[in-house]
């Protein structure tokens, strides 16, 4: 499997309007979206504990965003080992690719351009939460196809509320998103585990951390 620095990918949308507008949101959030790290870093840093990577391992960063944790899993993949980064956003990527040395390649993760079980381990952090949900079986049947044999997922998503204050954070939440889902980026509370059964793989951990009232849920999958 050989992958350039940057590659692009086009393929034909069945739900354009629905494709450009997340597009077309994470485009111009590029800049700024770094400051939500506010609210996912201790998700994000349990993700990261859960992937147990190592050196020579192959590594896959589903909606990669601005590449802020690129280089930390450059660190524990070398020597020998790789993170490719897909993202739909183009402008996220020039972002990243100011700041990562990772491999970087645009495109829609529902049809992910890999080859077959060649990746160790599959990280994606709130991408799911912005996808239709009748899409998500064909998000996890290809992470499941380039995944290898024995290989472990690492998912996070905004999730329902488990105390008082993440219970009102998330009910207002989700009354900005009945008004318009553009004010939140898109994403809605989901429960990644309700499909991870059916795409084959078996959940061995879940947990939910919440962040100045944000609940975020880690699922980790083999």
């Amino acid at each position: 499997m050989h992958f350039h620095p940057l590659i692009q990918v086009t393929e034909v949308i069945s739900k354009p309007l629905t494709r450009a507008s997340v597009q077309q949101f994470y485009d111009r959030a590029a800049l700024f979206y770094n400051w939500f790290s506010f609210f996912e870093s201790k998700a994000k840093k349990s993700a990261m504990e859960r992937l147990e990577l190592a050196p020579g391992l192959k590594l896959l960063n589903v909606g990669s965003g601005t590449g802020s944790e690129q280089q930390d899993f450059m660190k524990r993949l070398n020597p020998g080992g790789a993170v490719i980064g897909i993202d739909l956003s183009f402008k996220m990527l020039r972002v990243a690719s100011a700041t990562s040395k990772g491999l970087l390649c645009q495109g829609d993760a529902r049809i992910l351009p890999f080859s077959t079980a060649v990746f160790d381990r599959i990280y994606c952090a709130f991408v799911l939460d912005l996808v239709m949900e009748k899409e998500i079986p064909a998000w996890l049947t290809g992470f499941r196809r380039v995944l290898k044999p024995g290989g472990k997922m690492v998912m996070l998503s905004l999730v329902e509320g488990v105390d008082l204050p993440s219970k009102m954070l998330v009910r207002a939440w989700k009354k900005l998103y009945e008004i318009d889902p553009r004010i939140c980026g898109g994403c809605r509370p989901l429960e990644l585990t309700r499909w991870t059964a059916d795409a084959g793989f078996e959940c061995i951990e879940r947990r939910v951390i919440v962040q100045l009232g944000l609940p975020s849920e880690v699922v980790v999958a083999i």
